[in-house]
Protein backbone atom coordinates (compact mmCIF):
# COMPACT_ATOMS: atom_id res chain seq x y z
CA UNK A 1 0.00 0.00 0.00
CA UNK A 2 1.32 3.40 -0.81
CA UNK A 3 1.44 5.48 2.33
CA UNK A 4 2.08 9.27 3.64
CA UNK A 5 -0.22 11.65 4.85
CA UNK A 6 -2.70 9.79 2.35
CA UNK A 7 0.41 9.51 0.18
CA UNK A 8 3.38 11.21 -2.32
CA UNK A 9 5.05 9.43 -4.99
CA UNK A 10 5.97 10.75 -8.49
CA UNK A 11 6.16 13.61 -9.50
CA UNK A 12 3.12 15.80 -10.85
CA UNK A 13 4.36 19.38 -12.70
CA UNK A 14 1.79 21.43 -14.10
CA UNK A 15 3.69 22.72 -17.28
CA UNK A 16 3.04 26.56 -16.61
CA UNK A 17 3.12 27.06 -13.41
CA UNK A 18 1.68 30.31 -12.18
CA UNK A 19 -0.24 29.93 -8.79
CA UNK A 20 -3.40 31.28 -8.67
CA UNK A 21 -4.28 32.27 -11.89
CA UNK A 22 -2.68 32.50 -15.05
CA UNK A 23 -5.19 33.58 -17.89
CA UNK A 24 -4.81 32.97 -21.62
CA UNK A 25 -7.55 33.31 -24.29
CA UNK A 26 -8.97 29.89 -26.18
CA UNK A 27 -9.13 30.32 -29.97
CA UNK A 28 -11.57 28.10 -30.48
CA UNK A 29 -15.37 29.22 -31.27
CA UNK A 30 -15.95 29.12 -27.46
CA UNK A 31 -13.67 32.02 -27.73
CA UNK A 32 -14.58 33.32 -24.24
CA UNK A 33 -12.86 30.77 -22.38
CA UNK A 34 -9.76 31.33 -20.48
CA UNK A 35 -7.98 28.96 -18.61
CA UNK A 36 -6.46 29.34 -14.55
CA UNK A 37 -4.20 27.19 -12.87
CA UNK A 38 -4.04 27.02 -9.13
CA UNK A 39 -1.68 24.88 -6.62
CA UNK A 40 -1.91 25.06 -2.78
CA UNK A 41 -0.46 22.32 0.08
CA UNK A 42 -3.14 19.90 0.96
CA UNK A 43 -2.69 16.51 2.16
CA UNK A 44 0.73 16.22 2.45
CA UNK A 45 1.60 17.28 -0.69
CA UNK A 46 0.46 20.09 -3.59
CA UNK A 47 -2.52 19.69 -5.38
CA UNK A 48 -3.09 21.61 -8.51
CA UNK A 49 -6.25 22.85 -10.44
CA UNK A 50 -6.77 23.83 -14.46
CA UNK A 51 -10.17 25.72 -14.33
CA UNK A 52 -11.62 26.56 -17.75
CA UNK A 53 -14.29 29.33 -17.44
CA UNK A 54 -15.45 32.62 -19.26
CA UNK A 55 -14.94 34.55 -15.96
CA UNK A 56 -12.07 34.99 -13.49
CA UNK A 57 -13.86 35.24 -10.48
CA UNK A 58 -16.11 32.46 -11.23
CA UNK A 59 -13.07 30.59 -11.95
CA UNK A 60 -11.54 31.68 -8.25
CA UNK A 61 -14.76 30.79 -6.52
CA UNK A 62 -14.87 27.34 -8.12
CA UNK A 63 -11.25 26.66 -7.08
CA UNK A 64 -11.87 28.13 -3.71
CA UNK A 65 -14.96 25.31 -3.01
CA UNK A 66 -12.74 23.12 -4.71
CA UNK A 67 -10.14 23.89 -1.79
CA UNK A 68 -12.40 23.64 0.78
CA UNK A 69 -13.84 19.99 -0.43
CA UNK A 70 -10.14 18.60 0.27
CA UNK A 71 -10.10 20.24 3.28
CA UNK A 72 -13.14 18.10 4.12
CA UNK A 73 -11.93 14.52 2.44
CA UNK A 74 -9.18 15.15 4.86
CA UNK A 75 -10.81 15.84 8.41
CA UNK A 76 -12.76 13.02 7.20
CA UNK A 77 -9.89 10.27 6.29
CA UNK A 78 -7.01 11.17 7.18
CA UNK A 79 -4.82 8.62 9.03
CA UNK A 80 -3.08 11.41 11.08
CA UNK A 81 -5.36 13.79 12.09
CA UNK A 82 -6.15 12.38 15.50
CA UNK A 83 -10.55 13.74 15.32
CA UNK A 84 -10.79 12.55 11.43
CA UNK A 85 -13.80 10.57 11.37
CA UNK A 86 -11.52 7.25 10.23
CA UNK A 87 -9.71 7.59 13.33
CA UNK A 88 -12.72 7.86 15.45
CA UNK A 89 -13.96 4.82 13.49
CA UNK A 90 -10.61 2.78 14.47
CA UNK A 91 -10.40 3.88 17.92
CA UNK A 92 -13.70 1.88 18.62
CA UNK A 93 -11.60 -1.35 18.45
CA UNK A 94 -9.04 -0.46 21.28
CA UNK A 95 -10.37 -2.20 23.57
CA UNK A 96 -11.17 -5.07 20.98
CA UNK A 97 -13.52 -6.11 18.40
CA UNK A 98 -16.46 -3.35 17.29
CA UNK A 99 -19.24 -5.36 18.80
CA UNK A 100 -21.73 -3.05 16.89
CA UNK A 101 -21.45 -1.86 13.34
CA UNK A 102 -21.12 2.20 13.11
CA UNK A 103 -22.98 4.24 10.64
CA UNK A 104 -20.24 6.45 9.05
CA UNK A 105 -20.89 9.65 6.73
CA UNK A 106 -21.08 9.26 2.87
CA UNK A 107 -17.25 9.81 2.01
CA UNK A 108 -15.74 7.56 4.54
CA UNK A 109 -18.91 5.13 3.11
CA UNK A 110 -17.97 5.62 -0.51
CA UNK A 111 -14.03 5.09 -0.20
CA UNK A 112 -13.97 2.29 2.14
CA UNK A 113 -16.84 0.03 -0.26
CA UNK A 114 -14.37 1.16 -3.17
CA UNK A 115 -11.28 -0.14 -0.98
CA UNK A 116 -13.27 -3.72 -0.27
CA UNK A 117 -14.39 -4.09 -3.66
CA UNK A 118 -10.12 -3.40 -4.31
CA UNK A 119 -9.14 -5.41 -1.94
CA UNK A 120 -11.15 -8.90 -3.30
CA UNK A 121 -10.42 -7.71 -7.24
CA UNK A 122 -6.87 -7.60 -6.14
CA UNK A 123 -7.10 -10.66 -3.74
CA UNK A 124 -5.74 -8.62 -1.01
CA UNK A 125 -3.22 -7.02 -2.72
CA UNK A 126 -4.42 -3.83 -1.65
CA UNK A 127 -5.51 -3.10 1.92
CA UNK A 128 -6.50 -0.46 3.61
CA UNK A 129 -6.63 -2.22 7.34
CA UNK A 130 -2.31 -1.86 6.49
CA UNK A 131 -2.58 0.99 9.03
CA UNK A 132 -0.16 -0.82 11.90
CA UNK A 133 2.40 -1.62 8.98
CA UNK A 134 2.16 2.26 7.65
CA UNK A 135 2.75 3.66 10.84
CA UNK A 136 5.81 1.23 11.58
CA UNK A 137 7.50 1.89 8.13
CA UNK A 138 7.43 5.63 9.40
CA UNK A 139 9.26 4.72 12.29
CA UNK A 140 11.85 3.30 10.08
CA UNK A 141 12.17 6.06 7.82
CA UNK A 142 13.21 7.90 10.69
CA UNK A 143 15.86 5.48 12.36
CA UNK A 144 17.15 3.63 8.69
CA UNK A 145 16.33 0.39 10.50
CA UNK A 146 13.97 -2.48 10.11
CA UNK A 147 10.78 -2.78 12.17
CA UNK A 148 11.52 -4.94 15.36
CA UNK A 149 10.37 -8.62 14.42
CA UNK A 150 7.65 -8.84 17.43
CA UNK A 151 6.58 -5.81 16.84
CA UNK A 152 6.15 -6.76 12.74
CA UNK A 153 4.46 -9.94 13.93
CA UNK A 154 1.80 -8.00 16.52
CA UNK A 155 1.25 -5.52 13.14
CA UNK A 156 0.62 -7.90 10.61
CA UNK A 157 -1.98 -10.13 13.14
CA UNK A 158 -4.09 -6.61 13.06
CA UNK A 159 -4.20 -6.55 9.10
CA UNK A 160 -6.61 -8.16 7.02
CA UNK A 161 -9.41 -7.01 4.62
CA UNK A 162 -12.13 -9.27 5.52
CA UNK A 163 -12.06 -7.86 9.13
CA UNK A 164 -13.75 -5.15 7.78
CA UNK A 165 -18.02 -5.50 7.51
CA UNK A 166 -19.58 -3.01 5.80
CA UNK A 167 -23.56 -3.04 5.57
CA UNK A 168 -24.81 -1.70 2.03
CA UNK A 169 -28.36 -1.17 3.75
CA UNK A 170 -27.69 1.34 6.74
CA UNK A 171 -23.87 2.74 5.39
CA UNK A 172 -22.31 1.05 8.44
CA UNK A 173 -19.11 -0.54 9.49
CA UNK A 174 -18.05 -3.08 11.81
CA UNK A 175 -13.82 -3.69 12.62
CA UNK A 176 -14.14 -6.89 13.39
CA UNK A 177 -10.33 -7.28 15.41
CA UNK A 178 -9.01 -5.39 17.95
CA UNK A 179 -6.75 -2.30 17.46
CA UNK A 180 -7.46 -2.15 13.79
CA UNK A 181 -5.92 0.73 11.65
CA UNK A 182 -7.07 2.32 8.07
CA UNK A 183 -5.43 3.39 6.30
CA UNK A 184 -6.85 4.65 2.57
CA UNK A 185 -3.05 6.26 1.34
CA UNK A 186 -3.49 3.97 -1.95
CA UNK A 187 -7.12 5.40 -2.74
CA UNK A 188 -7.67 8.88 -1.21
CA UNK A 189 -5.43 10.89 -3.74
CA UNK A 190 -7.71 9.26 -6.46
CA UNK A 191 -10.32 9.45 -4.71
CA UNK A 192 -10.19 13.26 -3.74
CA UNK A 193 -9.23 14.75 -6.75
CA UNK A 194 -12.04 12.81 -8.72
CA UNK A 195 -14.65 14.82 -6.50
CA UNK A 196 -13.12 17.61 -6.94
CA UNK A 197 -13.62 17.46 -11.01
CA UNK A 198 -17.22 16.05 -10.27
CA UNK A 199 -17.62 19.55 -7.73
CA UNK A 200 -16.37 21.52 -10.38
CA UNK A 201 -18.62 19.28 -12.94
CA UNK A 202 -21.44 20.97 -11.07
CA UNK A 203 -20.85 24.61 -10.94
CA UNK A 204 -21.10 24.50 -14.45
CA UNK A 205 -17.64 24.41 -15.25
CA UNK A 206 -16.35 21.33 -17.64
CA UNK A 207 -13.02 22.03 -18.81
CA UNK A 208 -11.28 20.63 -15.55
CA UNK A 209 -8.06 18.91 -14.35
CA UNK A 210 -7.36 18.21 -10.57
CA UNK A 211 -3.92 16.69 -9.62
CA UNK A 212 -2.30 15.42 -6.86
CA UNK A 213 0.79 13.80 -6.55
CA UNK A 214 0.35 11.03 -8.76
CA UNK A 215 -2.95 11.24 -9.36
CA UNK A 216 -4.84 12.80 -11.74
CA UNK A 217 -8.83 13.21 -12.57
CA UNK A 218 -9.60 15.13 -15.81
CA UNK A 219 -13.16 16.20 -17.23
CA UNK A 220 -13.14 17.87 -20.68
CA UNK A 221 -10.01 18.69 -22.37
CA UNK A 222 -9.17 22.62 -22.98
CA UNK A 223 -11.41 23.91 -25.55
CA UNK A 224 -10.42 23.45 -29.06
CA UNK A 225 -8.48 20.20 -27.63
CA UNK A 226 -9.74 16.11 -28.17
CA UNK A 227 -7.51 15.39 -25.22
CA UNK A 228 -5.87 16.11 -21.84
CA UNK A 229 -2.19 15.19 -22.32
CA UNK A 230 -0.05 13.67 -19.76
CA UNK A 231 3.31 13.03 -19.51
CA UNK A 232 4.82 10.41 -17.95
CA UNK A 233 8.27 10.40 -16.02
CA UNK A 234 10.42 7.26 -16.97
CA UNK A 235 11.19 5.22 -13.52
CA UNK A 236 15.25 4.97 -14.67
CA UNK A 237 15.73 8.66 -15.33
CA UNK A 238 13.32 10.97 -13.99
CA UNK A 239 14.30 14.20 -15.70
CA UNK A 240 13.02 12.36 -18.91
CA UNK A 241 9.28 11.65 -20.23
CA UNK A 242 9.24 7.80 -21.21
CA UNK A 243 5.53 8.29 -23.22
CA UNK A 244 2.59 10.36 -23.57
CA UNK A 245 -0.81 9.34 -22.58
CA UNK A 246 -4.19 11.20 -23.50
CA UNK A 247 -7.57 11.24 -21.68
CA UNK A 248 -10.79 13.28 -21.06
CA UNK A 249 -13.23 12.31 -18.31
CA UNK A 250 -11.11 9.91 -17.21
CA UNK A 251 -8.06 9.20 -14.27
CA UNK A 252 -4.17 8.49 -14.25
CA UNK A 253 -2.22 7.24 -11.28
CA UNK A 254 1.06 6.81 -11.27
CA UNK A 255 3.37 4.26 -8.65
CA UNK A 256 6.79 3.98 -8.40
CA UNK A 257 9.53 4.61 -5.57
CA UNK A 258 11.31 6.92 -7.62
CA UNK A 259 10.79 9.78 -4.77
CA UNK A 260 9.67 7.81 -1.79
CA UNK A 261 12.26 5.09 -1.27
CA UNK A 262 14.70 4.17 2.24
CA UNK A 263 18.13 2.19 1.95
CA UNK A 264 18.34 0.13 4.97
CA UNK A 265 21.35 -2.45 5.49
CA UNK A 266 21.81 -2.05 1.60
CA UNK A 267 18.08 -2.64 0.47
CA UNK A 268 16.15 -0.54 -0.74
CA UNK A 269 12.55 -1.01 0.57
CA UNK A 270 9.68 1.11 -1.27
CA UNK A 271 6.94 3.17 0.54
CA UNK A 272 4.54 0.81 -1.09
CA UNK A 273 4.08 -1.66 1.76
CA UNK A 274 3.10 -5.46 0.72
CA UNK A 275 0.34 -6.82 2.98
CA UNK A 276 2.16 -10.34 2.83
CA UNK A 277 5.65 -9.69 4.07
CA UNK A 278 4.85 -6.49 5.84
CA UNK A 279 7.23 -4.50 4.19
CA UNK A 280 8.09 -2.17 1.31
CA UNK A 281 8.38 -3.21 -1.86
CA UNK A 282 12.39 -4.18 -2.80
CA UNK A 283 11.82 -4.74 -6.31
CA UNK A 284 11.64 -1.38 -8.52
CA UNK A 285 8.43 -1.65 -10.75
CA UNK A 286 6.75 2.04 -12.45
CA UNK A 287 3.09 1.89 -12.78
CA UNK A 288 0.91 3.90 -15.07
CA UNK A 289 -2.92 3.07 -14.73
CA UNK A 290 -5.54 4.72 -16.55
CA UNK A 291 -9.73 4.15 -15.71
CA UNK A 292 -12.95 5.58 -15.86
CA UNK A 293 -12.40 6.79 -12.20
CA UNK A 294 -9.31 8.50 -10.72
CA UNK A 295 -9.98 6.30 -7.81
CA UNK A 296 -10.32 2.93 -9.76
CA UNK A 297 -6.66 3.90 -11.37
CA UNK A 298 -5.85 5.37 -7.93
CA UNK A 299 -5.77 1.83 -6.17
CA UNK A 300 -4.81 -0.31 -9.37
CA UNK A 301 -1.74 0.74 -9.77
CA UNK A 302 -0.90 0.18 -5.85
CA UNK A 303 -2.17 -3.46 -6.75
CA UNK A 304 -0.27 -4.19 -9.90
CA UNK A 305 2.86 -2.69 -8.02
CA UNK A 306 2.51 -5.16 -5.32
CA UNK A 307 1.35 -8.35 -7.67
CA UNK A 308 4.02 -7.83 -10.05
CA UNK A 309 3.62 -7.32 -13.70
CA UNK A 310 2.18 -10.82 -14.86
CA UNK A 311 -0.59 -10.75 -12.37
CA UNK A 312 -1.35 -7.28 -12.69
CA UNK A 313 -2.10 -7.09 -16.25
CA UNK A 314 -4.58 -10.01 -15.78
CA UNK A 315 -5.99 -7.34 -13.05
CA UNK A 316 -6.34 -4.70 -15.14
CA UNK A 317 -7.70 -6.62 -18.12
CA UNK A 318 -10.72 -7.21 -16.42
CA UNK A 319 -11.42 -3.75 -15.70
CA UNK A 320 -13.66 -2.26 -17.93
CA UNK A 321 -12.45 0.55 -19.70
CA UNK A 322 -8.88 0.24 -17.41
CA UNK A 323 -5.28 -0.12 -18.90
CA UNK A 324 -2.41 -0.17 -17.73
CA UNK A 325 1.84 0.47 -18.97
CA UNK A 326 4.29 -1.12 -16.27
CA UNK A 327 7.80 -0.66 -15.89
CA UNK A 328 10.51 -2.86 -14.12
CA UNK A 329 14.19 -2.59 -13.31
CA UNK A 330 16.12 -5.71 -12.44
CA UNK A 331 19.49 -5.19 -10.37
CA UNK A 332 21.62 -4.15 -13.11
CA UNK A 333 19.44 -1.54 -14.01
CA UNK A 334 18.02 -3.21 -17.49
CA UNK A 335 14.24 -2.14 -17.90
CA UNK A 336 11.36 -4.24 -19.21
CA UNK A 337 8.32 -2.55 -20.17
CA UNK A 338 4.89 -4.57 -20.49
CA UNK A 339 1.05 -3.09 -21.46
CA UNK A 340 -2.05 -3.92 -21.06
CA UNK A 341 -4.19 -4.52 -24.57
CA UNK A 342 -5.73 -1.42 -23.87
CA UNK A 343 -2.96 0.81 -23.04
CA UNK A 344 -1.88 1.71 -26.84
CA UNK A 345 -5.13 3.64 -27.29
CA UNK A 346 -4.36 5.91 -24.77
CA UNK A 347 -0.42 6.55 -25.62
CA UNK A 348 0.47 9.40 -27.98
CA UNK A 349 3.79 10.22 -29.78
CA UNK A 350 6.14 12.46 -28.08
CA UNK A 351 5.10 16.08 -28.86
CA UNK A 352 7.54 17.64 -31.00
CA UNK A 353 9.17 20.42 -29.86
CA UNK A 354 7.09 22.96 -32.12
CA UNK A 355 3.94 21.02 -30.51
CA UNK A 356 1.92 22.15 -27.60
CA UNK A 357 3.60 21.04 -24.01
CA UNK A 358 1.75 17.68 -22.32
CA UNK A 359 -0.78 19.76 -19.52
CA UNK A 360 0.92 17.74 -16.97
CA UNK A 361 3.93 15.73 -16.27
CA UNK A 362 3.15 12.69 -14.27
Amino acid sequence: MKTNSFRLIGLITLLSMPVLASAQRDGSNSGALRGFQYQQPEMGTVFQLQIWSADEKEADDAAQAAWDRIDQLNQELSDYLPDSELNQLCRRTDSGPMKEPVRVGDDLWNILSAAMEAAKLSDGAFDVTVGPLTRLQRQSRKTHTLPDRQALKDAMSRIGWRYVKMDPAHHSVQLLHAKMQLDVGGIAKGFTSEQVVKLLKQRGLNHVLCGAAGDIAVGDPPPGRERWRIAIQSLKNPEEMSDYVAIRNYGISTSGDTYRSAIIKGERYSHIIDPRSGLGLRKRIGVTTVAPHATTADWVSTAISVLGAEKGLALVERLDGAAARIVTLDEQGHEKVYESKRMPQFLIANPATSAPKPDSVH
